[in-house]
């Protein structure tokens, strides 16, 4: 059985902090593709534990989840 593309090898996560709204600052958790750095979707968080939080868990989904199962989870298209 052959062994399932990894999602690793077409996404990266890219994170950012920026200025909030009051002087607070916000939290971009982006997913790019690898070979483009064209941008699939970022979440934004005001909260900087629940994005390190977000950030480790799609890093690990990366090295564990297969293809398709990575795409549904994330809602990513095929075209991406």
């Amino acid at each position: 059985m052959p062994t399932q593309r990894s999602p690793r090898r077409d996404f990266r996560i890219l994170t950012r902090r920026r200025g909030g709204y009051d002087g607070g600052e916000m939290y971009d958790v982006q997913l790019q593709v690898a070979g483009t750095g064209a941008l699939v979707w970022a979440q934004t968080f005001s909260d900087e534990r629940q994005a390190d939080e977000f950030q480790r868990q799609l890093e690990e989904d990366l090295d564990t989840l297969d293809d398709p199962s990575f795409r549904r989870k994330y809602g990513v298209p095929s075209s991406a």
